[in-house]
């Protein structure tokens, strides 16, 4: 059953055995699962089911530190489904090494092992969409060449490793019916909580508090979980204590705390021999339909000899700002830049100036080779157009994204790196309150020289390892020390605010995600990782929202 709770006639206090808060793919696969299972489940989800720019505005931070961080509520959404209304799709399983303990950084430490989480990537895999269980290339993609690249004999990097795209699945949309259907299952939008309740002093979960329509109403339940993002999860939790005075999750000052991002951006670039198959660098199609692409992997075996972190390396498209590239599709782009959104054409165009100022003739023969680029190269920008609207626009299962082959053979680096849990990296409550009266967050969000020494040094090893293949080369240039202590995230992971550990001076909550001194009250989603990895999050999430929903059902 799914109401819409602003428009609904409802009593004062509603009764389930568990209360869910948030209807991102964490919610509604562990509403699923124990709806499922015969439980009286409540779903709340605090926006509507469409998108909202008034309800988007609650997202705001109150400040965000440091700039570049760029606006927290950009890549996620207020409303049923959540993120995966605007998600990329991309899935990628966390690794051994990523549950090991690693003293060369502080506070790497999970209270679980790999193969409690492992076990349950089939299920988040298909709850996601993504195809089967397979991240090797020669797996995953039979008959087809196994490396990004042959010929590299160096265990220091992996370059058989793939990663799965989901269609990418909006979990409001897809899971409408079997929400519908599931007759232990109330899913209340427009229903934003405002507080989470506790009795005995602050010993046990009672429900929570939602302020709709201008009504105060009590969800009563013995069980409350939190599933509404790194973000909202912190600001629910500090503001639940602030009300209750409680200590809810905060009795160490640690709610909000140890706030990762990833490490994001271009560095360098990557040379491939012009007879290394195209299909190695695109995407390509698993027997399931799965879209799938191989990238470069530091080893776990050169993170441990090195005292290194998670990083890959992804070849992307050429500088959109540089007509050299002599692609019609780059420049034309380019020249379309005025009607992207803001945001985006500041990333696509950040180094236009100096482009246009280092180009010989001027700016005029710099605009001048754009359009050449477009001229010449017109049947191939009418092909893309043509690829594009069948393959993304129209197509269930859409291309990720466009791997643009350039005829030189020279990739700009995509970087995606791991950054060691900080104390100091935090969200905490501001003095700005939101159109519902809550106080915003603010956002300062830390790296640590030694992160950007791994990064620099983890790069440095990846280029040793490929330099004697023949068929692959790594430029990182005179400046890579510089270029790694300026890398920002985009800002779509937010994660560990709220971390699992084995005792309360480590953490937030325990080896199965209850909050120390609060029994029945849980948390889900990345808020409780303790390491970031180098892998977007969501599958991770969800396989440890389907050993959170097995654990309370055996533990009713």
């Amino acid at each position: 059953m799914i109401i819409d709770a602003a428009k609904a006639a409802l009593p004062d206090r509603i009764e389930a055995d568990i209360v869910i808060i948030g209807s991102g793919p964490v919610g509604i696969t562990l509403a699923l699962e124990l709806a499922g299972a015969g439980q009286a489940v409540v779903l709340l989800e605090a926006g509507g089911q469409r998108f909202s720019r008034a309800s988007q505005a609650i997202y705001r931070a109150e400040a965000v530190s440091p700039v570049a961080h760029g606006p927290v509520d950009m890549f996620r959404r207020r409303g049923v489904g959540g993120s995966s209304t605007v998600w990329g799709g991309r899935c990628i399983p966390f690794d051994p090494i990523d549950f090991e303990h690693r003293p060369w950084m502080r506070h790497a430490r999970w209270p679980i092992s790999y193969g409690d989480v492992a076990r349950y990537y089939p299920r988040a895999l298909a709850y996601a969409q993504a195809g089967a269980l397979a991240f090797a290339a020669g797996v995953a993609l039979p008959g087809e060449p196994a490396e990004l690249a042959p010929g590299v004999a160096s265990r220091d990097v992996v370059l058989d490793r793939i990663e799965r795209f989901s269609h990418p699945t909006d979990f409001g949309r897809w899971y409408d019916a079997r929400l519908r259907a599931q007759p232990h299952l109330r899913l209340f939008y427009n229903a934003p909580v405002e507080q989470i309740l506790t009795a005995d002093d602050g010993a046990r979960a009672a429900g929570v508090r939602a302020r709709i329509a201008g009504r105060s109403l009590v969800f009563a339940a013995p069980r409350v979980v939190v599933a509404c993002g790194g973000l909202e999860t912190a600001r629910l939790l500090l503001a639940s204590d602030e009300a209750r005075a409680c200590g809810l999750g905060n009795e160490r000052d640690l709610v909000g705390r140890f706030y990762q991002c990833h490490l994001e951006g271009e560095i360098g670039a990557i040379a491939f021999t012009r007879d290394v198959d195209r299909t190695r660098i695109d995407y390509q199609r698993a027997p399931d339909g799965t879209y799938c692409r191989r990238y470069l992997w530091l080893s776990p075996e050169a993170q441990r000899r090195d005292a290194l972190a998670g990083l890959v390396l992804r070849p992307a498209h050429a500088n959109i700002v540089d007509p050299g590239h002599r692609n019609p599709v780059l420049s034309a782009m380019y020249l379309v830049k005025s009607f992207i959104v803001a945001e985006y054409a500041r990333k696509m165009t950040s180094l236009e100036a100096v482009a246009r100022a280092e180009y010989a003739g001027g700016a005029g023969a710099y605009y001048a080779a754009h359009l050449r680029n477009v001229v010449a190269g017109a049947p191939r920008l009418t092909g893309f157009g043509l690829h594009w609207l069948r393959r993304r626009i129209l197509a269930q299962r859409k291309l990720p994204s466009v791997v643009l082959i350039d005829r030189r053979a020279t990739y700009p680096l995509d970087v995606n790196a791991e950054q060691e849990p900080n104390p100091e990296s935090r969200v905490r409550l501001g003095g700005e309150r939101d159109a519902l009266g809550m106080r915003r967050l603010i956002v300062d969000w830390r790296t640590t020289e030694a992160d950007h020494h791994r990064l620099a040094e983890g790069m440095r090893v990846i280029q040793r390892a490929v330099a004697r293949s023949g068929t692959v080369r790594i430029d990182l240039g005179e400046d890579l020390d510089v270029l790694a202590a300026r890398r920002v995230p985009v800002g779509g992971h937010h994660i560990g605010t709220a971390r699992m550990a084995s005792d309360p001076s480590a953490g937030v909550c325990d080896a199965n995600a209850e909050l120390f001194g609060t029994r029945g009250v849980f948390l889900a989603g990345a808020t409780v990782f303790p390491t970031s990895g180098f892998a977007n999050p969501t599958l991770v999430m969800l396989a440890l929202a389907l050993r959170l929903a097995e654990y309370l059902r055996q533990n009713r």
